[in-house]
């Protein structure tokens, strides 16, 4: 791998005399083809897989994967840009073939089939160039499988060389920009190339870069510790064209919201404004780091500008553990328990982030796991092996340990206080505990009987007027009809209608007229039912795509 940042070439350079005077300018950029191709995900947590066929409509994939319509905005205009996401429709190797430049994106869990797909490339006329998280953390990954490279953010370069593509200029190997993205330059997402309709959720990016240090997160080595963010006005402006595409609601991706407090309360203001001039069409979700149950203020903002939930980052409930992988944030104040119930009295849904295998661990963790996500309310909890991920603190540390080991492709390192068998069968174990249905609604009505603040709130969000409820109990109806189907095709029919009804018995029917309405409750069985079927997949890998997705939608992804 080649370290060194090469200069970026002038995109409209000038031919000139021995003198030194310009000459005869060169040539006019000729029209480009560009096709830029999204490989498929492995089933996972964020996913929603066995979800999406139990939804109205023709849903295919749960998030728009945000570098799509960001890329598609950085591309000149003499540039006729196609979006291809094999998440959502299958790919045409023989018309990709026909393009000028076919761009591939991937995140680390799509590496297999980013190399597939590079493979059934070859032999066309189109430059083929691969960018995003897996790129820019192992380059090496794709020597002789493209034409160029793309390492770490691309606002600057991706545009640059199309621009070279059509002039004929020369072409680098590698791409690299010499500073990071000044995001308040960054063009507004071409949401009108995206197939809106098969997709739950669209995705977009305030900030990037986070302020904290903890060691296994490559965010950052790629985006930095300082923020950098998007203005209001560009935001609101993305929410208009994400509406116009017909999404009702929308993932903040940030690496970590609430990581320059004064511009986040800035743009809520902002956003509350916009949702009340439109009637709240837009329901947004976001990651955040804990220290959001400390401000008040954020909290009430957030809620405000119709925030449904926020995935929180919580790794461990062992302060050891905290502080041996530099997440302090996590450890100061009070306790977690605490700070998680001020998130959700402010309004939130909790969704967690845990890892298993640090330094610290020994195989009691997986208990306390388990006891800390049912005591702590946490339903959709997602949990991970510890992942070392190049060009990360953790990578660096283990490797200079000598314990850095790929063999196994479930755990790249040996543990220090356990076997890598025994993480393995433990993280196995853990998640089908988790994920039987018994515990799942347990924390489920933990979490929202603890929570009177919650309650209130989500009353006010059901639907109301006798045509509206009724419309939304027949559409319950038809849900819990194909639900219903699904596990039958799968024999666990009977097992699941009768925990499910067992937890609306005993949870739901005694909270009244603050009891979670049906159609709600329908919808976290399908939910419970995706989690179900992944905790029992022979591959779980699916469940730590945490880091991966979090800083997702950069140009560079």
């Amino acid at each position: 791998m080649n370290p060194t940042v090469l200069t970026l070439p002038d995109p409209l350079p000038l031919a000139r005399t021995r003198s030194g005077n310009p000459a005869t300018p060169a040539p006019a950029a000729r029209r480009l083809r560009v096709a830029i191709v999204n490989p498929k995900f492995e089933p996972s947590y964020w996913g929603f897989d066995f979800a999406l066929p139990l939804m109205p409509g023709d849903r295919r994939c749960w998030v728009v994967t945000g570098a799509l319509p960001a890329l598609a905005a950085l591309a000149p205009s003499h540039c006729d840009v196609e979006i291809v996401d094999e998440n959502v429709e299958d790919i045409n190797f023989e018309r990709l073939r026909d393009f000028d430049v076919v761009g591939v994106t991937g995140m680390i869990v799509q590496r297999v089939r980013m190399h597939e797909i590079l493979q059934g490339l070859r032999g066309g006329q189109a430059i083929v160039a691969v960018g995003g998280p897996y790129a820019s953390v192992a380059e090496d990954a794709f020597e002789g499988l493209c034409d160029t490279v793309f390492v770490g953010e691309a606002e600057e370069t991706w545009p640059v060389f199309l621009e070279a593509v059509a002039r004929d200029a020369p072409l680098q190997k590698r791409y690299r920009q010499p500073d990071r993205t000044d995001m308040a330059s960054v063009p507004t997402p071409r949401y009108d190339l995206v197939r809106g309709q098969r997709y739950v959720m669209a995705s977009l990016q305030f900030s990037r870069g986070c302020p904290f240090m903890c060691e296994f997160c490559d965010i950052i080595t790629v985006f930095g510790r300082r923020p950098r963010l998007k203005t209001p006005v560009q935001m609101l402006a993305e929410l208009d064209q994400i509406l116009a595409a017909g999404f009702r609601s929308c993932f903040l991706v940030d690496d970590n919201f609430i990581g320059n407090k004064g511009k986040a309360k800035e743009l809520l203001r902002a956003i509350v404004d916009w949702q009340r001039a439109r009637n709240f069409p837009l329901v947004l979700v976001t990651e955040a780091s804990i220290n959001l149950a400390d401000d008040e203020e954020m909290l009430a903002l957030m809620t405000a500008a119709n925030f449904r939930q926020v995935f929180v980052g919580i790794e461990s409930p062992s302060k050891e553990a905290l502080i041996s992988m530099h997440k302090t944030q996590n450890v100061r104040g009070d306790s977690l328990e605490a700070k998680l119930q001020r998130i959700r009295d402010g309004g939130l849904v909790v969704n967690g982030g845990f890892i298993v295998g640090f330094d610290t661990d020994t195989e009691e963790v997986f208990d306390q796991q388990f006891e800390f996500i049912q005591r702590s309310g946490i339903a959709q909890a997602t949990v991970a092996i510890l992942s070392p991920i190049p060009t990360t603190p953790l990578y660096e540390r283990l490797r200079d340990e000598g314990r850095l080991d790929f063999s196994d492709p479930d755990v790249a390192f040996h543990p220090r206080l356990m076997s890598r068998a025994a993480l393995k069968a433990g993280f196995d174990d853990l998640l089908r505990r988790l994920y039987a249905p018994e515990a799942y609604f347990e924390r489920l009505f933990a979490g929202y009987a603890g929570s009177a603040p919650f309650r209130r709130l989500a009353l006010t969000r059901n639907p109301r007027g006798v045509g509206a409820r009724l419309r939304s109990w027949l559409a319950a109806a038809r849900q819990g009809i194909a639900l219903g189907r699904a596990m039958a095709r799968d024999g666990q029919l009977w097992r699941l209608v009768g925990s499910y009804a067992g937890a609306w018995q005993r949870y739901n029917r005694p909270l009244r007229d603050e009891a979670i309405p049906f159609a709600s409750f329908i919808g976290l069985c399908v939910v419970h039912w995706h989690y179900y079927k992944l905790s029992r997949l022979p591959r779980k890998a699916g469940f730590g795509t945490v880091l991966d997705l979090a800083h997702e939608p950069s140009a560079a992804s």
